[in-house]
Parts: C-alpha cells; sequence; structure tokens
C-alpha cells in the first residue's frame, strides 16, 4: 500500500502583516508559531498558532497582523473630569484628571497609556472622605456598583466588553476602615505586566509575607506582615507547570527562579519547610513537606536542580488541580499529625503557569477546576469561614506566557490590600529578568537587622539602597575638615578608624550622615591601645596599629530598605547570612568560610564625586601573597629605616593592592574608616576597616587615571582581632558575639 503524505499547514496563512514570527517543527503538525510585533503593538487574532493534524492552523480564519496597543477607555469616573474623552487610547496618550469642588484628589493627576496596554500609575479617586472606608476607586474600564463606603457596606466591579478583571470583583468595608480584598484593574487579552512591575509588586508583597515580627504587635492597616517568630513556623509550596505548552526551556527557567527565591529565604532567621511539585497532566513531587530535609534549604535546591522535564512523559495537559491536590494532601498529613501546630503554621504557595487551564469549548484542560482544590485548601486552614485567618496562606500566581488563562489565574491568587498576588508575563522569559530584576535589591525584614538580605542587579538602583551600611563622617576642625567613612553596625553605633580623629577634637564637631538624615555624636570610643607615636622606639614614625573606632550617636538610626547594618564576622546575624545554622557554630568557622586560601575576594565602597559611591574590588593578600605585601612596604622610602616591618605592619591588618595577580584598585582621601567587605553569595559582611597605605597617587578623593605604582598596598585592620573590644563595647546592641 501506498503511505499517505503526512499533512502539512499552508505557510502563506501564518505571514503577519507588520510583524514577525518563528517556527517550532516548519509546517509539520504540531508546529507553533509564535508572533513578534513592535513595541506598542500585538498580534492579532493571537500570539500564536498551532499546526492541526488536519493541514489547518488552529486560528486561520482570520489574517495575522499587528494592531496598535490600546489602553483602557475611563468607562466610568466617581466626583470628577477627565480629558480628552475618547474613544480609542493608544500609546502614548495622556489623560488629565480633576476633582469637583469639595472633593481631595488621591493618585496621579496625569495618566500615560504604556506599550503593555496598561495605564501609568495607579487609579486617580476623588473622595470627599466623608465614608467611613475611603473611596476605593473605580479601574480605568471598569464600573462600580454601590456609593455607600459605610462599614459593612460592599461595592462591586465589572469590567467593559473585551477585558478581564485582575484583583476583587466584590470588596466590603471593613470594621477597621479598610476596604478587603485587592484593588481591581481591567485588561485587555494582551496587557501584561513588565518584568520591572512583577519585580516591584512581588517584592513588596513576599517582604510584607516574610516578615517576622512580634506575635503580639498591633499591625498597621495600611501594611500586612504575617507574623513569624524567630524559629517560626512557615511552609511554602513551590509549583511549577512542565507541560507541553510551557516547553523544556521555560520549565529550566522557572527552576532556577525558584533556586533564587529559596536562597534569598535561607537569611532569614527562621527555618520554613518547603515542598516543591512539578507539574503537567499529573502531579510530581519532588520534595514533601514530610521530609527530613525539607527545611534544608540546600538540599532542596540540589532537588530543584535535578528536575528533568522529561520526567512528565505525557506532557499534553495542564493538570494545575492535580499540583494543588498534592498541597492539600500535604497539609492534611500535617493536621492530623499536630493541629495545634498546624493552625499555627504560615502557607505561601508560589505557582509558576502558562495557565492554560481551558479549551474552546469551556471544560478544563484536564484535573477539574483548580478553584475547588484552593477552595478545601482554604476550609482546611479555616479561612473560609474566619476572614481573620486570610493571613495564614499567601497564593502568588505567575502566568507566564501571552496566552495565560487571566480569569483562572486571578481566581486562585489571594487578594489582599495593597499587595499584589498574581502576575501575568507576556514570556516565561519575563520571570527570569523579573527575578534577575530583583536580584540585589535588598528587602529590609525587621527582625534581622545584621543580615543584609538582597533579593532578587538593578540597573539604576539607588545609591544608598546599594550600600545601605556605608555611614560618612565629617569633623570640622578650625581651618578644615575632615572626612571619613564608617558602617552602619547597629541603631546607635558606627564603626570606623581611630585615625579619623584628633585627641582634642570635640564631640559637636563631629557629625555622622546617613541617608539624607545627619546625627549627632554622643560619644567617640578609640582602642585604648591605638598609639600613633608609640612605636617610635622601634623607628615606626606612626603606627597605626589598633585603628578602630566606635561612634555613638545622640538618637537612633531608623532601619529602612535604604538604611541597614552591615554583617559583622562572628556574629549570630552573620551565621545565618554564611548558613551556618543547626549546630554549634564558632568564630572560627565564619573565619574559615570568609578568609580561607591566598586571594580572597573583597571589596571597598569609594565616592570620587558626591553623593556617586562606587564598588570597587579587591583581593586581600594572606600566607606567602601577604609576605609580598610586606616585602614591597619595606622598599618604601619611609619605611626602609624600620629593622622589623612587622612591627609596621603587624598581625592586625589584611593587605590588599599591588599589581600582582591583577590591579587592585588605590584607596584614597576620604575612604578611611571604610568597610573591607567580602561578598558571600549575595551577603556582604565587613572583614575590616581601611586603614593606612603605602603610596598616595590620588588627587585628593579621587584615582589618577595613570597606572597603579607596583609597590602600591592598602592595609585595613583586620575586624576578627578586634573582636573582644567591640563585644565589649557593643554589648547591649543585641549583635549576640559567638565564642
Amino acid at each position: 500500500s501506498i503511505a499517505l503524505p503526512t499533512p502539512q499547514c499552508d505557510l502563506n496563512k501564518i505571514i503577519i502583516a507588520g510583524g514577525e514570527y518563528s517556527l517550532t517543527n516548519g509546517i509539520d503538525v504540531g508546529s507553533t508559531v509564535q508572533y513578534i510585533c513592535p513595541e506598542g503593538k500585538y498580534p492579532h487574532p493571537s500570539y500564536t498558532q498551532e499546526c492541526l493534524p488536519n493541514g489547518q492552523w488552529l486560528k486561520q480564519k482570520e489574517k495575522p497582523e499587528c494592531k496598535a496597543v490600546q489602553c483602557p477607555r475611563p468607562a466610568m469616573f466617581e466626583s470628577g473630569e477627565f480629558y480628552p474623552r475618547k474613544v480609542r487610547y493608544f500609546v502614548g496618550d495622556v489623560l488629565e484628571f480633576e476633582c469637583w469642588g469639595g472633593f481631595k484628589m488621591f493618585g496621579p493627576e496625569y495618566r500615560t497609556c504604556q506599550p503593555n496596554g496598561k495605564w501609568s500609575g495607579e487609579n486617580t479617586i476623588c473622595d470627599d472622605q466623608e465614608g467611613d472606608c475611603p473611596n476605593p476607586g473605580i479601574p480605568l474600564g471598569g464600573r462600580k456598583i454601590g456609593t455607600s463606603y459605610k462599614i459593612e457596606k460592599k461595592v462591586k466591579y465589572e469590567c467593559e466588553l473585551g477585558m478581564k478583571m485582575f484583583g476583587s470583583k466584590e470588596r466590603v468595608c471593613k470594621e477597621d476602615k479598610s476596604w478587603s480584598g485587592a484593588e481591581p484593574s481591567c485588561r485587555y487579552w494582551y496587557t501584561f505586566d513588565t518584568p520591572k512591575e512583577v519585580a516591584e509588586g512581588f517584592s513588596a508583597s513576599i517582604s510584607e509575607t516574610i516578615e517576622a515580627s512580634d506575635p503580639d504587635r498591633v499591625e498597621d492597616q495600611a501594611y500586612r506582615a504575617i507574623k513569624v517568630q524567630t524559629g517560626g513556623l512557615m511552609n511554602i509550596f513551590i509549583i511549577m507547570d512542565a507541560s507541553k505548552s510551557v516547553g523544556e526551556d521555560n520549565f529550566n527557567i522557572t527552576k532556577n527562579a525558584s533556586v533564587s527565591f529559596i536562597e534569598t529565604m535561607a537569611s532569614y532567621d527562621f527555618t520554613p519547610r518547603y515542598a516543591v511539585i512539578s507539574y503537567a497532566s499529573f502531579a510530581k513531587p519532588a520534595v514533601l513537606l514530610a521530609n527530613h530535609d525539607s527545611t534544608d534549604a540546600e538540599a532542596v535546591i540540589e532537588r530543584i536542580k535535578n528536575l528533568k522535564y522529561s520526567e512528565h512523559e505525557d506532557k499534553q495537559g495542564t493538570n494545575t488541580s492535580a499540583a494543588l491536590h498534592e498541597v492539600r494532601k500535604m497539609l492534611s498529613l500535617e493536621e492530623k499529625r499536630d493541629h495545634k501546630k498546624f493552625m499555627e503554621t504560615r502557607n505561601v504557595i508560589l505557582l509558576m503557569t502558562d495557565g492554560k487551564y481551558q479549551i474552546t469549548d469551556g471544560k478544563y484542560n484536564m484535573g477539574g477546576d483548580p478553584n475547588l482544590e484552593m477552595k478545601y485548601i482554604k476550609q482546611m486552614l479555616d479561612i473560609e469561614k474566619n476572614v481573620a485567618r486570610e493571613d495564614y496562606l499567601d497564593v502568588y500566581v505567575f502566568g507566564l506566557g501571552e496566552e495565560t488563562d487571566e480569569n483562572e489565574i486571578n481566581e486562585l491568587a489571594s487578594k489582599k490590600h495593597p499587595e499584589k498576588h498574581v502576575f501575568k508575563l507576556n514570556s516565561t522569559h519575563g520571570i527570569k529578568e523579573a527575578f534577575d530584576e530583583m536580584l540585589g535589591k535588598k528587602l529590609y525584614i525587621s527582625s534581622f537587622p545584621t543580615v543584609m538580605i538582597e533579593f532578587f542587579p538593578i540597573a539604576k538602583e539607588d545609591v544608598q539602597e546599594k550600600y545601605p551600611w556605608i555611614a560618612k563622617i565629617t569633623i570640622a576642625r578650625e581651618r578644615s575638615q575632615e572626612k571619613c567613612k564608617g558602617s552602619i553596625v547597629s541603631k546607635f553605633f558606627i564603626l570606623t578608624a581611630a585615625h579619623c580623629f584628633y585627641i582634642n577634637d570635640s564631640l559637636h564637631a563631629i557629625s555622622v550622615s546617613v541617608g539624607d538624615k545627619t546625627f549627632k555624636v554622643k560619644n567617640l570610643y578609640r582602642h585604648e591601645k591605638y598609639d600613633p607615636a608609640g612605636k617610635q622606639d622601634k623607628k615606626v614614625p606612626n603606627s597605626f596599629d589598633y585603628d578602630v573606632a566606635l561612634i555613638e550617636l545622640e538618637k537612633n538610626i531608623e532601619f529602612s530598605r535604604k538604611i541597614r547594618p552591615i554583617c559583622l564576622p562572628c556574629t549570630m546575624g552573620t551565621s545565618w547570612a554564611l548558613k551556618q545554622r543547626g549546630k554549634p557554630v564558632k568564630c572560627s568557622d565564619h573565619l574559615q568560610t570568609l578568609l580561607s586560601g591566598e586571594l580572597v575576594k573583597a571589596m571597598f565602597v569609594a565616592e570620587e564625586k558626591e553623593k556617586a559611591l562606587q564598588r570597587k574590588n579587591v583581593l586581600i593578600k594572606q600566607g606567602n601573597q601577604r609576605l609580598a605585601c610586606l616585602d614591597d612596604t619595606k622598599k618604601i622610602e619611609r619605611f626602609k629605616d624600620i629593622p622589623d616591618i612587622k612591627d609596621a605592619v603587624t598581625d592586625n591588618f589584611l593587605c590588599t593592592g599591588g599589581i600582582k595577580p591583577e590591579v587592585d584598585p588605590q584607596t584614597c582621601k576620604g575612604d578611611s574608616g571604610g568597610p573591607l567587605v567580602v561578598p558571600f553569595k549575595r551577603r556582604y559582611i565587613q572583614v575590616g576597616i581601611i586603614s593606612w597605605g603605602t603610596i598616595n597617587s590620588c588627587n585628593g578623593s579621587k584615582r589618577k587615571h595613570e597606572p597603579v605604582p607596583a609597590l602600591s598596598r592598602d592595609f585595613h585592620t583586620d575586624v576578627s582581632r578586634m573582636l573582644d573590644w567591640l563585644k565589649e563595647k557593643l554589648k547591649e546592641e543585641g549583635l549576640e558575639f559567638l565564642d
């Protein structure tokens, strides 16, 4: 018999006007077309096409074309006016809002239509402030039913035809005079969140979610925080879509994002339990809550890295319901083991999916309605009937891809004002970009002030936010002004160099700047053994040994995302940053981790222009490499007559500088007292205090463009050798120094 030719689809049917396309497998059956349009346009009627077994494209009735992106038209605006009034609004169009007399404007006066189909800024609201709750506003493209803002009164929302809603369709004015649920928004099917928007929204919400605070603390109603005590109880479920529509490359991206998330969580002073589930037609747990190592972040990460896309042999389905059923099974087991503990445990679900739950006839892809499983989970946690328990479950849903079912991911996600729990990206690569955007972004968690938390580098990050532990010190003298740096080590203390201060400097002449605030000095403590003239009998003209000082401030520093203390070695907080916990940890363990090897990567922060802090990478020289530091110092003219160079360069100093194995940047005037820092897995630990150098080839605080002199060496007071003194001076600061 003659084999029938394999059906193929017509290439001419998929050419898109004004855009480009790519094919996964030519025009063979099963091949997928991906359309790409210029910024500000979207592919109509869809982002993708698929070649069906009958040789037809899935959606070939309409000719593909790139159309201009529109933003939602205001359908209803209360107690004010907006201009201009148009039938359609395109990218770059600007709306201006105005409130009637007696009404105050909240939100932006102007909003711009953006290339992703969203208006810039938050909702603009005109409010007479006479209700118990504030006016909740109306999303552009939507309508609100209900005008009473008294306690227990409801408002309902609906979107104009052709748009879908993110957020809550109904909100209630609560007794605390805030609205239930999440602020709604109306979107066209092609609207998406940019990676930057996802990074900002997710990091803001998750920082509230993982806030570790006093369980008796009264929360500000403008913010919510899950209250997890030190060593508290939290379950984190990571669910990754491995269906055919996601594909192997995109699945690997979600794996990498999950690893970054866990690495950050591992920095906090509590130990969550993890569960990891991948799913396609069926769900496959990789880590169970009940596993003995479910609290071991490194073990969980290793299991995620070992996940194989090929483990899901049948990848036709997106059975999100099965994945949530696995979550419910694990929770059920925990409830049976210890009901009291179960009810005290907070739960976070992180779901990354392309959200293709439904097919054209309205039936679920497979496995049934995932919202039913979510309902059962809420019932188990007593959330359905008890609103006060909402904080015991946070569900974050990332819709990956243009054809995500907006209704489904919105229904699954938590809705808590003013946070965002649901995001739609236009590709799976978007979540990688979002997590990259958050890499290096610091989350301030008030209960862990001694640990520098970096969360998922920002292209244009605020300088103070990038180096939140830097303090600037100014000493005013009769005819001059001395400038030094320091590091924040607690709310009242700045660590710096003793040589910055003269013995006759008065306290009122010293000021400390942190961020945009200036602090007066209550006291100055210089190490008792610091004596510049103390080694002249050994021909050391000016000794810097024990060059360390602490400044005590009159008022405490208020920590925030931009202002935070640095990690010091041999403290409990740094044990968490170094992931050395769950066993007795000694100071020597920290030093072995931070300062092992002859060359240790480190950095300091320089300021060649005002308010322009720059990171300078250097290598700490140890062992035989440190001997070269001594040899080069001995060759400097002012040190040649010192019989034993170790009297000048004692063991209390760390050495950087030189041109081998690579050129290290020099420290300059104004850098003195600043921290020498060792980065460790996106945490920064101070190991030294900038003290002195052999050669000054700077112009003030600026480094010359000419080559660094070969004999240039910089020396930094070794913090680890000053610990006894620091323990004594900082004993009331709660740093918990190790033995």
